[in-house]
C-alpha cells in the first residue's frame, strides 16, 4: 500500500491520500480538506487516474430500471365536475339546468359551510330548481 498514494473510500467515493497502516486492520489516511482519518484497509480501494471515480457511479446509473408509472386512481378522461373545487362559471357552464344565479348560490352554500366545503351530496338539497338525482344520476358531480 506504500507505493500507491491514492485511495478511494469504497462507502463514501471520496478520494483520501495514504499516509500509513495503524493496525492489521486500519490506515491513516488525510482527505482533501487535509483532515487525518482512520479507516479500515477493506474500505479503501485504489485509484486509477485513467478510469477516474465517477466510472462506478456512472454503471450503477445504467443498470437502473425504469420505473414504471403509477397506475392513475382517478381516470384521466374523467369529465365529473367537483363541487368542492368549483367556481360558479364552471358550474354553470357543466351542469345541465344550472344557471349563473343557481351556480352562485351553490358556490355561497360550499363558503358557508364548516371547512367552506361539502361533506356529502345531501347538502346540495337545500338549494332549490336543481334536479339533483339527475346529476348524481348521470354521475356528472363528486365530492372530494
Amino acid at each position: 500500500m506504500a507505493e500507491q498514494k491514492l485511495f478511494q473510500d469504497s462507502k463514501t467515493g471520496k478520494l483520501v491520500e495514504f499516509i500509513s497502516t495503524h493496525d492489521k486492520e486500519f490506515a491513516m489516511v488525510k482527505d482533501a480538506g487535509g483532515n487525518v482519518t482512520f479507516m479500515t484497509l477493506e474500505q479503501l480501494v485504489p485509484y486509477d487516474r485513467e478510469k477516474g471515480r465517477m466510472v462506478k457511479i456512472a454503471q450503477l446509473q445504467q443498470e437502473l430500471p425504469e420505473e414504471p408509472l403509477p397506475d392513475p386512481i382517478v381516470p384521466i378522461e374523467d369529465m365529473r365536475l367537483n363541487l368542492n373545487a368549483a367556481q360558479a362559471e364552471q358550474i354553470a357552464k357543466r351542469l345541465p339546468g344550472v344557471g349563473f344565479a343557481t351556480a352562485k348560490k351553490i358556490v355561497e352554500l360550499r363558503m358557508s359551510l364548516s371547512g367552506e366545503r361539502f361533506a356529502n351530496l345531501k347538502q346540495l338539497e337545500n338549494i332549490p330548481r336543481v334536479n339533483w338525482d339527475q346529476l348524481i344520476e348521470e354521475d356528472l358531480i363528486f365530492i372530494s
